[in-house]
Formats: C-alpha cells, sequence, structure tokens
C-alpha cells in the first residue's frame, strides 16, 4: 500500500512537470536550459536530503560499489535518455500525447525486471495493466492525432508529431529500463535519496562530457548559457525532483513492475492538469473519465490484491 501511494504521488509529480515543462516551451526566455536546470535542481535537493535525513553512509566494498553503479547507470538512462526525449517529446507533440506513448514504461520496466530481476508477473499484475492500457485505448480510439486533445499544439506539422512520437517512445525506454537498475542498484545500496542523488550527479557529468565534445569551431564551456530558471522550469524541475525521489521509496515497498503501472497513471493527472486546471491543451472530455475509471480499477485491483495473486 505505502509503495503504491508513493507511486501514485510520484505520477502525479511528473504529470505536474509535463504541464510546466509545455508552459515553459512557449517561452523563449531561457529555452533550452530545462533538462540541465532541472537535473541541478534534483541533484542539489537529493543532496541536502541525503545530507540530513539520510542514513549512514555503508562501508566501502564490492556490494557498495556496485550499488553506486547501478545508481550511475540508472541516472544516465532516466536524467539523460528519459529525460531529453521527455522535454524533446512534450515540445513537439505536447502533454497529453507524451503521456499516452509513455504508457509503454510498464511493458519495458516488467521486461528488463524479468531478465535481470526474476521478478514473476502475477496475475494481478496482468489484469492491473490490461486495465491501465485500456484506458489509454479508450482515448486514442477515434482520436487520430488527438484532434481536439492538443490544444494549443493543435497547428503542429505531422513531422513535428512523429518526431515528437520517437522522442515520447525513447523516454518510455529510458524511464522503464531505469526503474529495473534502480531497483537492482537498491539491493546492494538500499538509500534512494542517495540513489537519487548519485543519478543526478551521473546525469550532469555526461551533459558536462558532451558539452566539451560537442563538435564547433571552439570546446563550449559546460552550462555556459545558462540563464536563471523561470517560474515554469522552476515548477518542473522541482515536480521531477519529487516524483523521483517517491518512486525512488516506492520500489523499496513494490515490484517493479507494480511501481510501473501505477505510475502510468501519470497521463490521466496530466490531461486533467493540462485541460482543467492550467488550460495548456483542451479538455479531454468524457472519454477521458471512462479511460481514468479503468486505470482507477486497475490500480485499485494492485493495492488490495493479496500477495501471489
Amino acid at each position: 500500500m505505502i509503495g503504491g501511494l508513493l507511486a501514485a504521488f510520484g505520477a502525479f509529480c511528473y504529470a505536474l512537470s509535463s504541464v510546466a515543462i509545455a508552459k515553459s516551451s512557449q517561452s523563449t526566455s531561457g529555452r533550452g536550459n530545462d533538462v540541465i536546470l532541472s537535473v541541478i535542481m534534483t541533484a542539489i535537493a537529493a543532496g541536502l536530503l541525503w545530507l540530513f535525513f539520510g542514513p549512514a553512509l555503508p562501508n566501502y566494498g564490492a556490494a557498495t560499489l556496485a550499488g553506486v553503479s547501478y545508481f550511475a547507470l540508472a541516472g544516465v538512462l532516466a536524467n539523460v535518455l528519459g529525460r531529453l526525449t521527455l522535454f524533446k517529446s512534450i515540445e513537439l507533440a505536447g502533454a497529453i500525447e507524451t503521456g499516452l506513448i509513455r504508457r509503454l514504461i510498464p511493458v519495458f520496466s516488467a521486461f528488463f525486471a524479468f531478465i535481470f530481476l526474476g521478478e514473476i508477473i502475477s496475475s494481478s499484475v496482468v489484469c492491473a495493466f490490461l486495465l491501465v492500457t485500456g484506458g489509454v485505448l479508450i482515448m486514442l480510439i477515434g482520436t487520430p492525432a488527438l484532434e481536439g486533445a492538443r490544444g494549443s499544439a493543435a497547428d503542429l506539422s505531422a513531422k513535428s508529431r512523429n518526431a515528437g512520437a520517437a522522442m515520447a517512445l525513447g523516454s518510455a525506454a529510458g524511464y522503464g529500463s531505469a526503474f529495473a537498475v534502480r531497483k537492482l542498484a537498491m539491493q546492494f545500496f538500499p538509500d534512494p535519496l542517495a540513489g537519487v542523488f548519485i543519478g543526478a550527479i551521473s546525469g550532469l557529468v555526461w551533459f558536462c562530457i558532451s558539452t566539451c565534445l560537442r563538435p564547433s569551431g571552439r570546446p563550449a564551456l559546460p552550462f555556459q548559457c545558462i540563464r536563471r530558471p523561470t517560474g515554469w522550469q522552476f515548477l518542473s524541475g522541482s515536480s521531477i525532483t519529487l516524483g523521483q525521489v517517491a518512486l525512488y521509496f516506492s520500489l523499496m515497498h513494490s515490484k517493479v513492475a507494480v511501481v510501473a503501472i501505477i505510475s502510468s497513471i501519470e497521463v490521466f493527472f496530466a490531461a486533467w492538469l493540462a485541460g482543467y486546471v492550467f488550460k495548456t491543451e483542451s479538455p479531454p472530455g468524457l472519454r477521458f473519465c471512462l479511460a481514468f475509471a479503468l486505470a482507477a480499477a486497475g490500480v485499485a485491483i494492485l493495492a488490495v490484491a493479496p500477495k501471489g495473486f
């Protein structure tokens, strides 16, 4: 139950971040710095939380080194592959369509969890996955290119939408594989706050190296173009940070597939926030309510199903 609640809260945080990213992409102020700013915010927040509330460091050894290595790999998968493609996809295709395509995260996470962690997919997980996926399909059926669900993004070209869809698929693969790697890391180093911090630092290191090696007339200094974050950039970065911390803690209490499926309700939070709260896209309507009901039923099954069902 605790793991499920944390996963649901993480999904809400990621949905809030998606809407904030969409709002930020409408402005040219500091545009292009959203990803790196969000990773910096994650590193600072997680580092401070780890410093004041984290447990004592474990004794140095092979297990700790393995945990740190897996946390670093998860950081590259989530903060670089997953987050870069997430921001770009929302800019190209909108928050709702990106959220729908990223519902493939449970597929990737369940596959990698089965391969590397030996997790068995129970019947309750299968039922929940079918219900959540059914809800997503309801939102897609009869809505080619999500007409009317994209609102301000309705004028995007087909080429931009296709590129955004490809980016969203890459984001799903990045985050899905990161779920399994995080769970693997905590088998050696069971400290979620340390995991978020190490993952963010590994992402920053990757950005530094890639920036210095950028093919241009002269090497660019890392982060030389970063500007003061706008309000929307701050909201997106802080929301992603909270969501990532919540999902790390949820993995301590639940299986990878369960966390991934519950976190997939992000798309419904995103549709509600984008359509009714911030009004960045058109309200999804009755179809959304039916789809959300199915997804909620799937999450409820995971919450009440007996272990092993």
